[in-house]
């Protein structure tokens, strides 16, 4: 059994018992299954494959138009997060079922998911959301972006009906500047940023 080292109030030293994986809530049993898998895959041989996938010899700077769409990819799966309800965003890889797929903002992303796909057959103990945002992280910094502190561990939902209602993701177009900038605020709001601009 584990145990955690702790201090009396002598300064002596005290054991406890840790909790017991019996006695964790199924989620969090999970939780900690995820982060131990995480743990065991090669993130730079995800990384040369996402580098690999994106790359196009013919294109300025050797990537291709794959490399902006895995980072848009990994942007509405994040996209979707609030902060007050505490729904939403990539820790569920929930994009890669057909009813957020379906989402309008996220036309088009059934490519990138399905091109992901191959990557995460190659590395089976990352989840679809690890996978997702490493993607985006890799893909920003083989264009030349700066580099992203990230961590493994991410859950997957099984269900789709975890999925978020559409609308959480900014539109294009508002009407007008002034409205498109004040919906785009709203979003990163929602989502927990604090306004530095």
């Amino acid at each position: 059994m584990l145990r955690n080292q702790m201090r009396s109030s002598t300064g002596a030293r005290a054991t406890r018992a840790a909790p017991s994986a019996a006695g964790r809530p199924a989620r969090a049993r999970c939780a900690v299954a995820a982060r131990a898998s995480a743990a065991t895959v090669n993130w730079e041989g995800v990384r040369k494959d996402v580098v690999e996938l994106i790359s196009d010899p013919a294109e300025r700077g050797g990537i291709g138009a794959k490399g902006p769409t895995i980072v848009r990819l990994a942007w509405h799966s994040s996209g979707s997060y609030d902060k007050m309800s505490k729904t939403g965003g990539s820790k569920g890889g929930t994009i890669r079922f057909k009813e957020e797929l379906m989402h309008g903002g996220n036309a088009g992303l059934v490519n990138p998911v399905e091109w992901l796909d191959a990557i995460k057959a190659k590395h089976p103990g990352a989840s679809y959301a690890d996978i997702y945002t490493f993607a985006g992280k890799a893909a920003v910094e083989a264009m030349g972006g700066p580099v992203i502190p990230w961590k493994a561990g991410r859950l997957d939902e099984m269900d789709p009906s975890t999925v978020t209602p559409d609308g959480r993701l900014p539109d294009a177009d508002s009407g007008n500047p002034t409205k498109t900038a004040a919906d785009l605020r709203a979003v990163f709001a929602r989502m927990g940023f604090e306004r530095g601009y």
